[in-house]
């Protein structure tokens, strides 16, 4: 790929490099999900511990109840929940992640199960109590790919299971800056070498979604693109009807934060349908 062809802008939802299996990325990524001074990869620990306690009352996680903890990263979250006597399963597509987060279960002789796998692709049939999806994963799908999670997380969760994630909100789009950069290291998040980033945000109205892209140059181009969703209460809760699942809860956060017109994410609890039951968006 040459460096023009590399800085136009994509489709909607086109994928570019991963970062999530880029063996030069990894480690870098394994190490920016562990850094509690910042919410590179994972919220610091602080929120995550107001999370757990949010979501263990809210989805009524009492001991030896289950949950499968998807995009789990290097297990921040399965550890707290095991230590309440969570029964946790972590599903990644990070080898690396897998790998870190099963050493500290061992070696904290915590019994969580841990798959090195896409939650894209089944994981399950009605044997989970509740599912947690954090750090906004949902928004960064297509929206058949996010169809096809939805409906392996309804098909993996017992009747009444619920369901607890976050995604962007349109106030996002306002903090936006579509402006373009680029910047040279000598060592980074991208490549252990010297590099340069050339960055660009790219909005897409059509499909309520914006992409960050970031293309990176030393002896070859590689392009990586990070879309985003922003959702609406009415669109969120549309989606999850399609897969079987209903809204139980919207807030600002996954800490039990009001929603307001500031917030810029939507904290969701849904619920598995017992039986059919018709659709609305009032709340």
């Amino acid at each position: 790929m040459d460096l023009y062809a590399a800085l136009q802008k994509p489709k909607p939802f086109e994928r570019g490099a991963s970062i999530w299996t880029d063996a030069r990325i990894s480690p870098q990524m394994l190490q920016a999900h562990l850094d509690g001074s910042t919410d590179s990869a994972s919220y610091a620990p602080d929120r995550i511990d107001k999370t757990v306690s949010f979501l263990r009352d809210r989805l009524c996680l009492d001991e030896g109840r289950s949950l499968v903890d998807l995009g789990c990263g290097p297990g921040l979250y399965a550890e707290r929940f095991a230590r309440q006597g969570v029964a946790v399963t972590g599903i990644d597509i990070s080898e690396s992640s897998i790998a870190y987060a099963t050493a500290q279960a061992k070696q904290a002789g915590q019994l969580i199960e841990y798959r090195n796998q896409s939650y894209c692709e089944p994981f399950g049939e009605s044997c989970f109590d509740a599912a947690i999806l954090v750090w906004e994963d949902l928004g960064v799908l297509s929206p058949d790919e996010r169809q096809a999670v939805l409906c392996n997380i309804a098909a993996a969760l017992r009747p009444g299971g619920m369901f607890a994630f976050d995604v962007a909100s349109e106030q996002r789009l306002s903090e936006l800056d579509s402006g373009g950069s680029w910047e040279s290291f000598e060592t980074g998040f991208f490549r252990t070498h010297p590099h340069v980033v050339i960055g660009k945000t790219w909005l897409f109205p059509e499909t309520n979604s914006y992409c960050e892209t970031s293309v990176v140059v030393d002896d070859e181009i590689a392009v990586y693109h990070n879309h985003l969703t922003v959702f609406t209460e009415q669109r969120i809760a549309q989606e999850l009807h399609s897969a079987g699942l209903v809204v139980d809860y919207v807030g600002g956060d996954l800490m039990g934060s009001p929603l307001t017109g500031e917030s810029s994410q939507l904290g969701v609890v849904a619920v598995k349908k017992r039986e059919a039951m018709p659709f609305s968006t009032d709340r």
